[in-house]
Formats: C-alpha cells, structure tokens, sequence
C-alpha cells in the first residue's frame, strides 16, 4: 500500500513519481526501437526493427514505433524503404487487432504476422533478383524468431514475476544480445563498443542470473557478435566463459572477471594473438572496469531483472515414501497389539490357575496310597470337592485347624484328614499366589497392547496430517517472491505451506546482497497484501552467506494467562500440576492435572499426567491417541494404585474456536459476552482403567471472554461466588483473576478437607 502526500494542486508525491517513471520507460522503448532499427547484420540486412515492433507491448507501441521508424529513416541503412513498408505493415495489423488483446499479444500470431510482412515487401522489392529469394526467406525467418523471442519477454515483464525461468532467461538475453549488435560499429582503432557491452552482459547476467545464465549470455554475445561478421574465432571462447563466470560468481567480481578474461586471452593466443590478441585485452580492461564500478543501487536493479524463478514446491516424492513407510509402521504396530491380545487369550486358558488344579494337586499329595482313594475321589466325588471348598474357605480366613470346617461325614470317611488340611493350606497358598500374578500379567499384557496400539494410532495420524494437512501453494509462492522483488529482495527459494488448519507460512532463501535493507514493517505489509492474508512480523536470521525469512498469519487473539496455586496444609509440594503454551500453529493450550491425595506421591502423579500430555500435544499428536498412551504409561509406571484428573482447554487464537476435555477434572468455568457457564465432567481419571476417554465441549469466544480451570481443591459445592466474580470482572490481569478466585477458596476452605489449589485463569484479548 502506498502512502502519499500532497505537494501541489490535486497532486500528489506518489503520483508525480509513476509519471516520471512511465515517461521515463516510453523514452526507453523509443531508444530500443531505435537501436533495433540501426542493428544490421552481414553489412546490409536489418531485420530488427520489424521484429522490435512486432513483438513489443501493446502499451509500448507508440514509443517503439517511433524509435523503429526513425531508425530506418535516417540514412545509411541499406534497404530502409522495405524495412519500413514492413513496420508499417505489422504495426497497422497489430493496431487493428488491439481489440482482440488475447490474439494480439499471442507470441506465435505476432511472429506469423512479421514473418508474412518481411516475406511480402521483400518480394515486392526483390522480384527480379531471384538469387535474393533464398536469403529473404532467412531473414523472415530470423524475423519471425526475434519477435517470438520479444513478445515472450514482453509478456513476462507485463505482469508482476518472481523470476525468469530457463526459457525466458534465454528469450531476454537473445534480444540483449541483438540491441547490441547496433553498437558493434561504433568502434575505435579496432575496439567495439558492442563488444565491450557484450563483455559486460555476460559478466552481470552471470552475477545475477548464475550459472545458467551465464553460459547462456556468452553464446548468444558470441552469436549475435559473429552476425555482424567480426573476425572472431578467438571471441567464441567467451562462450564458455559465460558459464566459468556463472560458476565463480559467489566468489565475488574479481573471480568473475579472472575467469572470463582466461578464457578470452587464451582463444585469442590459440587463434592468432598479435593485433586480435591485444584487441581483446583492452575490451576486456574496459568491461572489467565499467563492471566493477557499477553503484550498489544499479546492481540491485540489475539482479531484479536477471534473478531467476526461486524454486517453490514441497518435497512430493519424499513426502509420498514417508506417508507410505508410515503407515506400514502403524499397520505393523496395531498387528503386534493384536497378536499380544491374541496370545495373551490363549495362555490365560492354557496356564491360568484353577481351583480344580489345586484339588488334583492335593489328591496326589494326600491320596496316594489311601485305600479309600476310589471310593472317596469317584464314587463320592461331589461330597469330596465339597468338604474341600469348605476347608479352603476356613484357610482363607486364617483357622490354624481348618479341616474342621468339613461337614462330619466326610471327617468320619477321611483317613487322612488333617494331612489334607496340612496339603490345602500349602496349595491353596501357591494357587493364591499364581492368581496375584496372573493378574497383574494380565495387566500387564494389557498395557503393552495398549501402548502398541496408541502408538500406531499416533503414527497413523501423523501420516494422515502429512499427506493432506500440510500442502505446499506454489502460485501463493511466487506470488510473494515477487513481491519481495518490489523490495530488492531476490529469492532463491520460495515456499508458501498452509497448514492442516488452513494457515499460511512463508519461507524464503535469499542470496545475501550489499545494500538490501530488510525492512520487516514493509515485508509484512507487502506479502499482506499480495497474499490477501493478514502476516505477522517476519522472523530474518542469517547463515553461510543466506538470509532465511520467514513470515507467518498472525493471530487475531492473544491470551492472557495468570496461575495461582496453594498446597494443602502449607506444604511444600502440592499435588496439583499445569502446563500452558503455544503449539507454534496459532493455537493456546492449559493442562491441568490433580494427583490423587496430597503430597509428594499426587505432586508426581499429577507432573507426569500434565508433562507427558503437553509434550504429546505440542509434538502434535491428537487427544485420543496421545490419552492412550499416558493412560497405559500410568497402569503400567507402578504396581500401586495410581490416578490422576487430566483437564485440557484449548483456544484456537485465529477463530475463538475453544476446546475444553476432561478426564476426571472439576468442573471450569467460561465467561462469554458477560455471561458465565459450566463445564463439567463424568469420566474416570487417569490410569484407573484401560478404556477410558476424554468428556470434550466446543464452544467460541472472543476478545474478553475467560476460561478458568480449577483443580478438585478450589471447587467448592457452591460455585455461586467464583460466577459472581468473574460476571463483574473489569479490566485486570489474568494473574490478578486467578489470585482473587485461589484467595477466596483458601478463605472460605473447610481445613479438615485438606486438599491443594489450583486456579488457571485465561482471558482472550485482540492481538496488537
């Protein structure tokens, strides 16, 4: 956007300077025309000027014109009457069709249109001389070639560009090389002005447009330079110079120069030397010279014209084989997690103990060698298991003789009675033992199922965010390199990524240049405005030569955050625990976790709940997953009984959009447009069961609005108070709000309760 200021009647700074500059550009064209006009070639032919007509811009027509005409007006040009009959031709025809803007500005009509000029007035001056045809028809062609070439570039610098790519890099330097070919007979004592000119295309085109460029630019000087018909066998090398002063062009001028005049001074020595040799030193000294002494200013206008396309893109190939490896990992993973289920099924069936076990167990220790074995463990079988249920009942409440507990038949059948007593009491205590195990190795069975299984679910996720959710916008891309070049900035890379919730981030690479002031304020305002998105404060850090920018949406809400927490019974270490942070992708997180009880053991419980959950989430895992995980990772982190509440709030800061989940947490309180809320939960905590799940809300605020999360300790069984404060709260800080709410709970606390408190207190402000 552009600011401007009065300096006259109805004028302003801003508008006297676009009229200077479009003056300016028209009296340029004038003298291109012109030029192109006076270029000749093999001494008599002049084709240029047509070409120049018909492949400039519509806007530059008039400007072109007249230099093209004046150029063949003025004497010395052989054949200048065809050449007009010719540029009158095409320029009627293209001022006619102006109308029809997409055909009168298409590359291939424009050269057809020259082409048919060229060959019409050449036949009608030329009818007689039939060994002229053949060279009149390569002189259209060479017409038709130099407009489709023009009107390329006339194309790429009539819209806003972040660089050439290789083809119209090519195009531009083809029709350099051709205006200088009207220099080339300005010469003194042997040494051409075209030459010289030529030298020092190939050294800035290479500086700026590198390696590519410059090999381009050295043959098609060498070209352009050998249609004039110099003697130049030596010349041609620069060819390859070209390319050598592209390769060495990060180190510098100096390197560029070395490079190229190697390369001349050797073509010529190998071709002849004398006159030649000497000839070529001194345009080379002059070229070096007028190279090294352009302004910083005029480089950087240079480099935004020779700047090649910044590469854009994301790494699609890649992307796709680690989407692929992804999800056969996660495939992988959920098979192992249903294997261990399977296992696990079979040998629960296979080895699990069982009462029956223990009774067999106790026949062979006791029985054997009874003669009433028979009778007592097949005829009277059912009496038999019967009076040992009995007895294990008396063992496992602690009798010293519990084969009394067996009904009085069996006692007056058994021989061996308190030998079985002795034997259930001892089995009975394996089988008590085997079942404690088996328990806890189901337990444990089930917990790494379920960390198999989370971890799956967390690498499946993360494939699907990586293929769909992060794109890459490349016309975004280059649409904002050239912005930057409006700016004097040149990109080497450009990236435009949105991520999975639709936001953008720019990412450029730039070659680091003398004079290139980095103003954040205007790259703000400028991609803003081109990228129709709303950016934040670029971040600009520097490395090994290259400038790294980065620019990302800004937010349209900030939060204030204010915590404020009390141990129980004024002990050092509270069981409560909370985290709060931005995840990077605009978005707000608070955690807040409750160990079970007070003390040490809750204050470790409640940190590894909300420190296990915040680095999942900011590593971008999504809730249910990332639960799965911690809840297994608490079953399994200790053989005692272990839990703790787990409540999350997240507030997306581009939209207002909240999300408030709980597992087991007191209820929050939410103040919108003046008016508070509740949310509450009906969960288990953590680490209590292995299929448990998140109680989850939505709702949107906006600038003002507050969310307050709560620990069990600060929730009293009337909320009345806590809604009244936050219905009347006015302009202080999140910090204060929390310091009010954790105050008052201590105050009106019944201290045979004993618990922590903990208030997390959140408002949602505008962003600056």
């Amino acid at each position: 956007m552009k600011e401007s200021v009065k300096i006259g009647d109805g004028v302003t700074k801003g508008d006297s300077k676009v009229y200077i500059k479009t003056i300016g550009i028209h009296i340029i064209a004038a003298i291109i025309g012109f030029v192109g006009g006076r270029a000749q070639i093999f001494y008599e032919m002049s084709p240029f000027g047509v070409s120049f007509a018909a492949g400039c811009s519509l806007n530059l027509l008039p400007s072109v014109s007249i230099g093209v005409f004046l150029g063949y007006f003025i004497p010395g040009i052989t054949g200048g009457f065809r050449y007009i009959a010719a540029f009158f031709a095409v320029t009627a025809i293209r001022v006619m069709l102006s109308s029809y803007r997409k055909l009168s500005l298409n590359p291939y009509f424009l050269s057809l249109v020259s082409l048919l000029a060229s060959l019409f007035t050449s036949l009608l001056a030329l009818w007689r001389l039939e060994e002229y045809a053949l060279r009149s028809f390569a002189e259209g062609i060479l017409i038709c070639s130099v407009t489709f070439l023009l009107a390329r570039v006339s194309r790429v610098f009539g819209r806003r560009f972040a660089g050439l790519t290789g083809d119209e890099m090519a195009s531009l330097l083809i029709v350099m090389s051709i205006i200088l070919i009207a220099f080339s007979s300005v010469t003194l004592y042997g040494i051409s002005l075209g030459r010289i000119m030529g030298i020092v295309l190939i050294f800035i085109s290479s500086k700026y447009g590198g390696t590519l460029s410059g090999a381009v630019s050295g043959i098609t000087v060498t070209f352009s330079q050998m249609l004039v018909g110099s003697n130049l066998s030596g010349f041609a090398l620069f060819s390859l110079g070209g390319m050598m002063a592209g390769i060495f062009s990060p180190f510098g001028r100096l390197a560029q120069i070395a490079a190229v005049s190697l390369c001349g001074i050797i073509g010529h020595a190998f071709t002849g030397g004398g006159t030649q040799l000497a000839i070529g030193v001194v345009e080379l000294l002059f070229a070096s010279s007028l190279f090294l002494m352009l302004p910083s200013k005029a480089s950087v206008f240079l480099g935004k014209i020779f700047s090649c396309c910044p590469k854009v893109g994301g790494p699609t190939g890649v992307k796709k084989g680690v989407i692929i490896r992804l999800d056969k990992a996660a495939s992988a993973l959920d098979d192992v997690s249903k294997t261990v289920e399977q296992v696990a099924k079979k040998l629960s069936d296979i080895n699990a103990p069982s009462f029956s076990r223990v009774a067999g167990m106790v026949e062979k220790d006791t029985c054997v060698g009874c003669r009433l074995r028979l009778h007592c463990w097949e005829t009277k079988r059912s009496e038999t298991m019967n009076a040992l249920v009995e007895i294990t009942k008396a063992v496992r409440s602690g009798a010293t003789k519990p084969e009394a507990a067996a009904d009085e038949g069996f006692k007056i059948q058994c021989l061996r009675l308190e030998k079985l007593g002795e034997s259930i009491k001892e089995k009975y205590g394996h089988y008590a033992a085997a079942v404690v195990a088996e328990n806890r190795m189901e337990e444990v069975r089930g917990v790494v199922s379920d960390q198999f299984s989370g971890v799956s679910d967390m690498l499946y996720s993360m494939s699907r965010e990586f293929e769909g959710d992060d794109r890459f916008d490349n016309s975004a891309a280059l649409t904002a390199a050239a912005a930057l070049k409006n700016l004097d900035i040149r990109s080497e890379e450009s990236y435009a990524r949105i991520d999975r919730f639709g936001r953008m981030t720019l990412e450029f690479k730039i070659k680091k240049e003398e004079g290139v002031v980095y103003n954040k304020l205007q790259i703000m305002r400028m991609l803003s405005l081109c990228c129709e998105r709303d950016f934040d404060v670029p971040v600009i850090s520097e490395s090994a030569g290259k400038v790294y920018l980065t620019v990302s949406e800004r937010p349209r809400y900030t939060v204030d955050m204010g915590v404020c927490q009390f141990a129980a019974n004024g002990s050092g270490m509270c069981g409560d625990a909370y985290r709060y942070f931005s995840d990077g992708l605009g978005r707000f997180f608070m955690i807040l976790s409750d160990g079970m009880g007070t003390g040490g053991r809750a204050a470790v419980d409640g940190t590894f709940v909300s420190g296990l959950m915040a680095q999942l989430l900011k590593a971008g895992f999504g809730y249910n997953c990332s639960l799965k995980i911690l809840n297994s990772s608490m079953l399994f982190k200790s053989t005692d009984e272990s839990m703790a509440t787990l409540d999350i709030a997240c507030i997306d800061l581009f939209n207002g959009k909240t999300e408030l989940l709980k597992a087991g947490a007191a209820p929050s309180l939410v103040r919108r447009s003046g008016k508070t809320g509740k949310a509450e939960s009906h969960s288990l905590p953590v680490g209590i069961l292995r299929d448990i799940g998140l109680d989850k809300a939505t709702l949107k605020l906006k600038a003002g609005d507050i969310v307050i999360l709560m620990s069990d300790g600060a929730v009293s069984e009337d909320l009345d108070w806590i809604r009244n404060v936050l219905n009347t709260w006015g302009d202080g800080s999140a910090q204060q709000l929390s310091e009010t709410i954790a105050e008052g709970v201590r105050r009106r606390y019944n201290t045979e309760k004993g618990d922590d408190i903990t208030v997390m207190a959140a408002i949602v402000n505008n962003k600056i």
